[in-house]
């Protein structure tokens, strides 16, 4: 299975195993966030999984988060385009750095052998048992 499936995969089956509030609030930062604060969309477009999120609890409320894996995105980055923050990472590109959403995309740059260790430095347990998996 390719990169860009492996995480495409990964989310849906949080989102199976009913942990989607979980892995939002420990991945995007969000404090106060309950399971019907939000609509979640997750997609697969060319080489791309892109996440969309709209909610009602945070100062920008649509969100999409574009996670490139074929070099179509030069870099990473944020922008606001018609009062969407729309944030885009060239899964290529991106290093480990503090910022979770960072170390999601980099969990999906290493080695299938390397993920799970990694994974533990900064996922919930329960995520990071659906990523054995």
């Amino acid at each position: 299975m390719n990169k860009k499936n492996m995480l495409y995969a990964f989310i849906k089956r949080i989102e199976r195993h009913k942990l989607l509030t979980l892995f939002i609030k420990n991945i995007f930062d969000y404090d106060i966030l309950y399971d019907y604060n939000y609509i979640f969309r997750i997609i697969m477009e060319d080489e791309m999984v892109i996440i969309d999120i709209y909610d009602n609890v945070s100062r920008h409320r649509f969100n999409r988060y574009i996670f490139d894996f074929d070099n179509k995105i030069k870099d990473i980055g944020c922008m606001n385009r018609n009062n969407v923050f729309l944030t885009y990472i060239n899964i290529n590109h991106v290093i480990d750095s503090d910022n979770k959403l960072y170390k999601l995309a980099y969990l999906f740059s290493l080695d299938s052998d390397k993920m799970v260790d990694y994974a533990t430095t900064f996922l919930d347990n329960k995520l990071v048992e659906i990523l054995k998996k």
